[in-house]
């Protein structure tokens, strides 16, 4: 086999360096970018609309830990229920990790399990009843929708000429000092406006950012449940999802607004 020079070897060594270097950076890009999505199962609203919940679960990045968060809201006042929100999380790797085999499904449903468990008192006492109509649904994955603007029947009985229900949110820079002093100064809140029978309401206007939602990055409107009660006023909750600063990317977390129409 021919030997190559001395000069001719080392140029050649350092030329596949560069290329192993080269090719491996999208995968450190595409590494950076990791994050994790909350999937959210929807409760719905007891029979009278007076409340709502929904869930929110996965596998956290960075740990690994299997999650479940269940938020349980008093629509007309727009707040949590105590002792909601209920939170498990499964930070056991000796659990994770059993027999050596990652099982990511067999965690998450484990924690949902006991997390329903431990909510199920508030949600009997609440009378969630699986109510409400998903009027708008608008996945991070459907690339040609407008994340910041949905416009729906509110009802499966609508019809044409009636009025539509319209949703806007805008997001704008809100600087936090928690925030900050981790050296994230790009948090934003947001503003969300409904339009409805010719009256456009603000749902939200944050002028501070509250703790409970991390350090968010961005928001989009991902869903809108309504209901009509039998004997009562018709309701809403508007799911808004929200990147938030993670520790391998922007995760994703979801937040309720309630109230009736």
């Amino acid at each position: 086999m021919p030997q190559l020079q001395p000069g001719l070897s080392l140029l050649l060594r350092t030329a596949l360096r560069c290329l192993s270097v080269l090719l491996f950076l999208p995968l450190l890009a595409s590494a950076a970018m990791a994050g994790d999505t909350a999937k959210a199962e929807i409760l719905g609203f007891s029979e009278d609309g007076a409340y709502f919940a929904f869930e929110q679960y996965g596998i956290e990045d960075g740990s690994g830990f299997p999650y479940s968060e269940i938020f349980v809201l008093d629509v007309a006042n727009d707040r949590w229920v105590t002792p909601s929100p209920f939170l498990v999380r499964n930070q056991n790797e000796d659990e994770i990790e059993a027999g050596g085999v990652f099982d990511p499904d067999a965690l998450v449903t484990a924690v949902r399990t006991e997390n329903r468990e431990k909510a199920l008192q508030l949600l009997q006492t609440t009378r969630i009843a699986g109510k409400g109509l998903t009027a708008g649904h608008n996945p991070r994955t459907e690339l040609n929708s407008d994340p910041f603007r949905m416009v729906v029947a509110p009802s499966d009985f609508f019809r044409p000429g009636e009025d539509e229900l319209e949703l806007n949110l805008n997001e704008y820079l809100l600087t936090s000092d928690r925030c900050a002093g981790f050296k994230i100064d790009d948090t934003r809140g947001f503003r969300l406006t409904m339009t409805y029978k010719g009256q456009t309401r603000v749902l939200n206007r944050d002028t501070s950012l509250p703790e409970s939602r991390g350090c968010p990055l961005a928001y989009r409107v991902e869903r809108i449940i309504t209901h009509f009660p039998e004997n009562g006023s018709p309701v809403y909750a508007v799911l808004i999802q929200m990147d938030t600063h993670g520790f391998e990317g922007p995760d994703r977390r979801n937040l309720a607004i309630t109230g009736q129409l």
